[in-house]
């Protein structure tokens, strides 16, 4: 377990969807309400917002407001412990050694890493992982089971990923029809408990028609990569197609049959991880339950003591990971000028252009910036509108192809800006085609350095200089 708790500490967090949701959780917290309209941008201004991950946002703004970028460092850590603590407890459960169970949550998480950003999904893997454990253990401990409405209800307003509860429980149910335990529709009642908690949210019932929808919206699943079709192509894909293949194996050398509702649980998971490479994320988790009991009682699982020394060295390494983890903290890292961020804490925030901006920015401007960029910018210059952010869903199509045109040069691009009363273009170190189609446009560039370039409208120009 401390190593993802170690990995979330060490790798950095991806402003592109972290500070919008933080923005947005700070606006919560001073004002107590979710916004229902959006106030950040100039090209959907006033055009409604369903904020479902509101819950997350505050959390989100909460840790940060208690401890800066290490408190949301500390916040990534817990969640992932949380995470794979559940994995270890369920491995244990089911009969597997402390070295087995261990090896197969390190395997979890050597497929789940890709997706274990600071966001509201994290939020809902750990939900998903605690819906997991007491699921696993309703045989056991059945009143534990009860529980998992009151988690459904604070995931659904945490992260779209809520069905995942209710769907589990009914799974759950067919296993427990297959096997013909005692009071089997106790389990299915909590399902359906749980469903309708989902729907005690600001939003209501709606709350699904938001999450299926996401899903399958094609704005979303056309220009968002995590949302289109896992691929080998990368390494998440690959590493989540092999992890399949070793599923599949191990179910092809049993020699008894594997019950089907075992097979539709692998099912369900891997046809969530194949749709969208997001869906990788559940994979892992998911199919962990159904691969540590089918592993119990082999061979392998057997149990067997450590040596005094062996034991020693464990707890020469337990200590070695505990002072890296606190050596690791941003606390002790020393702040970029610009961003104001912690070293090695936060990318896609380009420090530079965040510092140049601060000080070219007035009233009025308007900023047209790289799409990945704009959350950060929303975040650092809240007064400063941008065009377009990490919400890709809330944009409508229209507005995508206009942002694209400009991007692209297609004919009237200029007009466009025009027309959005852009005064401030942000371009990456990669646009130098925008950028000289830019300046030959009569745009002025005002700041360059590794990360990209600032340029300015021609009339915009003679008012910083104050000429």
């Amino acid at each position: 377990m401390a190593l993802p708790v170690l990995a979330a500490l060490l790798a950095p967090m991806s402003s592109v969807d972290l500070t919008y949701h933080l923005r947005a959780g700070a606006e919560i917290l001073a004002t107590r309400s979710v916004p229902a309209v959006d106030a950040w941008t100039f090209t959907a201004a006033g055009q409604p917002w369903v904020d479902q991950q509101w819950g997350a946002q505050v959390v989100l703004a909460l840790a940060e407001r208690l401890g800066g970028w290490t408190g949301l460092a500390l916040l990534r850590a817990v969640l992932t412990g949380v995470v794979f603590a559940s994995l270890i407890a369920i491995g244990r459960r089911h009969g597997l050694a402390p070295r087995n169970a261990a090896l197969l949550t390190l395997a979890a998480f050597l497929v789940a890493a890709p997706a274990l950003a600071l966001r509201p999904q994290l939020l809902g893997m750990a939900c998903f992982a605690v819906v997991l454990w007491l699921a696993d253990g309703r045989h056991r401990h059945p009143r534990g089971l009860w529980l998992v409405p009151a988690i459904v209800l604070v995931w659904a307003n945490l992260h779209g990923s809520f069905f995942l509860g209710p769907a589990v429980l009914g799974l759950a149910w067919l296993q427990d029809r297959h096997d013909r335990v005692a009071l089997p529709n106790r389990t299915l009642l909590v399902a359906l408990l749980s469903a309708a908690a989902a729907c005690l949210t600001p939003f209501g019932p709606a709350v699904w028609v938001y999450a299926v929808g996401l899903s399958v919206n094609p704005e979303v699943t056309a220009r968002i990569t995590e949302w289109q079709p896992t691929s080998v192509r990368d390494l998440p894909g690959i590493l989540f197609f092999a992890s399949a293949l070793g599923v599949a194996v191990l179910l092809a050398r049993r020699a008894a049959p594997v019950a089907w509702p075992t097979l539709a649980w692998l099912g369900f998971f891997f046809v969530i991880g194949v749709y969208a490479q997001r869906g990788v994320a559940w994979w892992p988790l998911g199919a962990f339950v159904p691969v540590a009991g089918l592993l119990a009682g082999s061979a392998t699982s057997l149990e067997r003591s450590d040596p005094p020394p062996i034991r020693r060295l464990n707890l020469v390494i337990v200590a070695a990971l505990t002072i890296t983890a606190v050596a690791l903290l941003p606390a002790w890292r020393p702040t970029v000028a610009g961003s104001g961020t912690p070293l090695g804490t936060v990318s896609q925030a380009p420090a530079g252009i965040t510092a140049a901006l601060r000080d070219l920015a007035l009233p009025d401007d308007r900023l047209f910036a790289p799409q990945p960029w704009g959350s950060w910018f929303e975040y650092a210059l809240p007064a400063l509108p941008v065009a377009i952010d990490s919400r890709i869903e809330f944009f409508p199509p229209s507005v995508w192809s206009q942002y694209e045109a400009v991007v692209s040069g297609v004919d009237g691009w200029q007009a466009q800006l025009a027309d959005w009363r852009v005064s401030i273009v942000v371009v990456r170190g990669d646009g130098g085609t925008f950028a000289n189609r830019l300046e030959a446009a009569g745009w002025v560039e005002v700041y360059r350095d590794g990360d990209g370039r600032i340029l300015l409208r021609a009339g915009r120009q003679l008012a910083v200089r104050g000429l």
